[in-house]
């Protein structure tokens, strides 16, 4: 399978784990991250959480495809950085 992106493979796609756009849009509700909440078993869909998702409404689900074209990389962790 072809991957759409060049920095992030199917395999590099976790759950729990925060990526930001490759063309970012400017939200008035915050940034254009989403949050992937479940990956299915073959890799081939994803659910995910993300600030235009509006409370009360169903996580969207989308092919890996479709999110690889999105994604432009994976945000760091909150208390993951070396510190120097």
């Amino acid at each position: 399978m072809e991957t759409p992106n060049k920095l992030l493979k199917a395999e590099d796609i976790r759950p729990w784990h925060t990526y930001y756009a490759k063309r970012p849009k400017n939200f008035i509700f915050g940034n254009d991250d989403r949050l992937v909440l479940w990956v299915s078993v073959d890799r081939t869909q994803i659910q995910y959480d993300s600030n235009s998702v509006r409370t009360g409404r169903k996580y969207p689900t989308c092919t890996m495809l479709a999110f690889l074209k999105w994604a432009g990389g994976e945000r760091p962790m909150v208390g993951t950085e070396i510190h120097k």
